[in-house]
C-alpha cells in the first residue's frame, strides 16, 4: 500500500497537469513538480509586449502529510478538486488565509458555496 504522501503527490500532479494546456495570447502555463521538497506549482510565463509575465497561479505544498494550498489564483476550488481525487477534507489546508482564520475555516461542501 502506498503512503499518503505518494498518493497526494500523484493527485496534485494530475490536477496541475490539467492546467498545463492553458494558454493566453501572451503567456502559457508551466507546471513545476518538486518531489524532493514536496512543492508543486503552476505558473504563467510569457511576454506582453516588453513586459515579462511570470505569475504563480497555483502553489501547493505537502507538509507533514497535509496538503497546503499556498496560492490559488484561479476560479476553481482546488480543495474540492482534490477531494474529488479522494483526498480527505481534513487533510487539506488553505495556507493563504491568515493563521487565526485557518483555525476556524472549514471547507464547505460544493453545494454550499455560492
Amino acid at each position: 500500500m502506498e503512503s499518503p504522501v505518494v498518493f497526494y503527490q500523484q493527485c496534485i500532479k494530475q490536477l496541475l497537469s490539467t492546467y498545463e494546456s492553458l494558454q493566453a495570447d501572451d503567456a502559457q502555463v508551466e507546471v513545476i513538480f518538486d518531489d524532493e521538497h514536496l512543492r508543486y506549482l503552476a505558473i504563467w510565463v510569457g511576454w506582453q509586449k516588453s513586459k515579462r509575465i511570470h505569475q504563480c497561479a497555483i502553489h501547493i505544498d505537502i507538509c507533514q502529510e497535509m496538503i497546503v494550498i499556498q496560492r490559488n489564483d484561479t476560479e476553481e476550488r482546488l480543495d474540492h478538486e482534490l477531494m474529488e481525487y479522494g483526498i480527505p477534507q481534513d487533510k487539506i489546508r488553505i495556507g493563504f488565509l491568515p493563521p487565526l482564520v485557518q483555525e476556524t475555516f472549514q471547507i464547505l461542501p460544493r453545494q454550499c458555496v455560492a
